[in-house]
């Protein structure tokens, strides 16, 4: 039985070498189905991370009108803290926010020149700060409906939302054109196994005729093709990952880490990741190279 198995994968290796420019062609198409689908696998996760980032850190802030007192602030400000999914409630004065607002512009002479620290035109506001971000809405209309005496006068929680849903839109938009661009060309290296095994079935038809006369089954015939199949989805592999990584430690990782930042600390791509991505491009080359070469044997194969 090895004997035989070492002489299918022999035969199967010595026709992957035989087809030359097919199999540069076949392993090429396939290698750029699989960075498509790794590359956009990994804008998924930056994109996701990005999105929980946001979350994490976004609050909302509620200003109020010129005429709202201070005490009224700040019974307000009780009476939110009581609200469930509130973790903590800041209230900022209008001269403490023209402080902070001078402070950030204090490299910036031009600001500082025409804002003086008498002149002030900042409201008061409360900095709301939520448990889980998916409350805020909730919160929000909580906090104007106690607002009896129409104190408030706009929140941020509109311009927080517009920021989540373009990068979700963005996800969205990624994950569809990754899934269509790896698609088509996965379609692609399909074809050209397919064919590629076809042609090597017809330069060996007259081996295969001795083969079947001296009584070889159907499956030993056919088992060389689905290996070299096989082979063509490993090597797209090996080349697929080691451009992967390639690029990942050139271009991506410097502007991950200067701009992505996981909120859990870990690294925004781990070790489980690169684990996850090596085993779907294998999973999907192999099983591409397989089924193309099993339909093309059946096809053309007389066996």
């Amino acid at each position: 039985m090895f004997v035989s198995f070492n002489r299918i994968l022999r035969s199967a290796f010595s026709s992957f070498l035989r087809n030359g420019w097919l199999s540069f062609v076949t392993i090429f198409i396939m290698t750029q189905a699989l960075l498509i689908i790794s590359i956009f696998a990994s804008l998924n996760v930056v994109i996701s991370t990005s999105i929980e980032a946001v979350n994490e850190r976004i609050d909302v802030a509620v200003f109020f009108k010129d005429t709202a007192q201070e005490d009224s602030i700040l019974s307000l400000k009780s009476q939110t803290e009581s609200l469930e999914g509130v973790r903590e409630v800041i209230y900022t004065s209008p001269q403490e926010a023209l402080e902070i607002f001078l402070e950030d512009n204090r490299n910036r002479s031009i600001i500082r020149d025409v804002i003086s620290s008498e002149e002030n035109f900042l409201p008061a506001s409360l900095e709301i700060k939520v448990t889980d971000p998916y409350l805020i809405e909730e919160i929000v209309e909580q906090v104007q409906e106690m607002d009896s005496d129409h104190l408030i006068s706009e929140t941020s929680l509109e311009d927080n939302q517009k920021i989540i849903e373009r990068l979700r839109n963005l996800g969205g938009f990624i994950q569809n054109s990754s899934l269509l661009l790896a698609l088509v060309f996965l379609i692609i290296a399909v074809l050209i196994i397919f064919n590629t095994i076809r042609i090597t079935i017809f330069t060996r038809r007259e081996e295969i005729e001795v083969m079947k006369l001296v009584g070889a089954t159907d499956w030993y015939i056919r088992w060389p093709f689905i290996f070299e199949g096989i082979f063509y989805g490993l090597v797209a592999t090996v080349l697929s990952s080691l451009l992967l990584v390639a690029g990942y430690l050139t271009l991506i990782k410097p502007m991950v880490d200067s701009y992505v930042i996981s909120t859990s600390g870990n690294p925004v791509f781990s070790a489980g990741f690169w684990t996850f991505i090596l085993l779907l491009q294998l999973i999907i080359a192999v099983s591409v190279g397989t089924i193309s070469s099993y339909l093309a044997t059946r096809r053309h194969l007389s066996v």
